[in-house]
């Protein structure tokens, strides 16, 4: 009896390590991206001021298209540091 609730208790932490370093690596790759993404955007932004029409062009397409992926990421963003705050505390 001992034993089963022994192997049950290990199976159960074991479960919820990996649940929760898996969702660390998904924050992880969410900040990461979401840096790429804003340093895209910036260079994008700077390339398309200098052009005669920025609305036009690549670069400004692009630097208007990366609101797309960076809106949400900034919302996965701030919600990882809000629990990272709650569990220090």
């Amino acid at each position: 009896m001992i034993s089963t609730v022994t192997a049950v208790t290990a199976a159960a932490v074991s479960t919820v390590t990996t649940a929760t370093s898996l969702v660390a690596g998904f924050g992880l790759i969410a900040t990461i991206t979401l840096i790429t993404l804003l340093i895209a955007k910036e260079l994008a932004g700077a390339a398309s001021e200098n052009s005669s029409a920025p609305e036009f062009t690549l670069p400004g397409a692009l630097d208007r298209a990366l609101n797309v992926g960076i809106i949400p990421l900034s919302m996965v963003f701030v919600s990882v540091v809000f629990v990272k705050i709650v569990n220090i505390l």
